[in-house]
């Protein structure tokens, strides 16, 4: 079985978690539709990251509301995330060499995926993942920032980071975001992550967040910027309209992909 199928399961089993607060042990293989020994395996790999807690049969989160690592998260609302990428790197014309700012992340990362055939584009990342997927066809030139590297989200983060950006102007900055809201604005789990994210948009003169819906209406510990630093929010079909309605009062510009209600938000069937 795939690292991809294990990891959608994972991220199954941390949504009933943060949903119900504890589950069972033994219901799990019914719930997933695997075997025992699959559960097993599965729990052996949450334990190891340090993201659940085991007691009298019983499963919780370690730590509640915990950003999860990057190798999760691209298997969650993978398809919403991918048609993101897509129509947010159309939004990048061709008809001039360009300086692009690139954040980490898993939705940023499909951004980069499309990108990287693009000729003509320099783009300046803090992202790991980002700058391999850009330099998987050798096309596109990549400058990748130095700064201490968070295994978490596989980015590089600090003063050497913000320092490089800082002295960047870039055409474009394309970030992503762990919570959007109209009153709040564009928020992270890492003060260093929105940190590093907000020096990209203050150089940046167009700027965008990709996000996909399950992002909307969420407020994390860290703040990026506010909304007013924002000029397109591309995110999926599944957004909430009032809240949509709220971008576009403010003058962001908002676009949404269509996805079949089966790619977003999926979760494990109760028993």
């Amino acid at each position: 079985m795939s690292d991809r199928t294990r990891d959608r399961r994972i991220a199954s089993i941390l949504t009933l978690l943060a949903q119900r607060g504890e589950v069972k042990v033994r219901l799990l293989p019914s719930m997933l539709r695997v075997s025992g020994a699959t559960v097993r395996r599965d729990l052996a790999v949450l334990e190891e990251k340090g993201l659940i807690r085991r007691s009298y049969g019983k499963i919780a989160a370690a730590r509640s509301g915990a950003e999860l690592p990057v190798s999760l998260r691209r298997s969650q609302n993978s398809e919403a995330k991918r048609r993101i990428g897509a129509l947010a790197s159309s939004l990048i014309p061709v008809s001039r060499p360009l300086t692009v700012a690139l954040g980490s992340g898993s939705t940023v990362g499909f951004v980069a995926k499309s990108l990287a055939s693009r000729s003509g584009l320099t783009v300046v990342t803090n992202g790991l993942d980002t700058a391999a997927s850009l330099m998987a066809r050798s096309v596109v030139e990549v400058v990748v920032t130095g700064g201490i590297a968070r295994p978490l989200s596989n980015d590089l983060v600090g003063e050497t980071v913000e320092k490089t950006l800082r002295s960047c102007r870039f055409d474009f900055a394309v970030v992503g975001a762990d919570g959007v809201s109209p009153a709040v604005g564009l928020t992270r789990y890492s003060h260093r992550g929105a940190e590093t994210d907000r020096a990209m948009l203050e150089r940046a003169e167009h700027r965008i967040v990709v996000v996909d819906s399950s992002k909307l209406g969420r407020v994390h510990q860290a703040k990026i910027a506010g909304m007013s630093s924002v000029d397109t929010i591309v995110t999926d079909s599944h957004a909430n309209p009032d809240m949509v309605a709220s971008f576009r009062s403010m003058g962001i510009h908002t676009t949404l992909v269509v996805v079949p209600s089966a790619s977003i938000g999926r979760r494990a069937r109760s028993a």
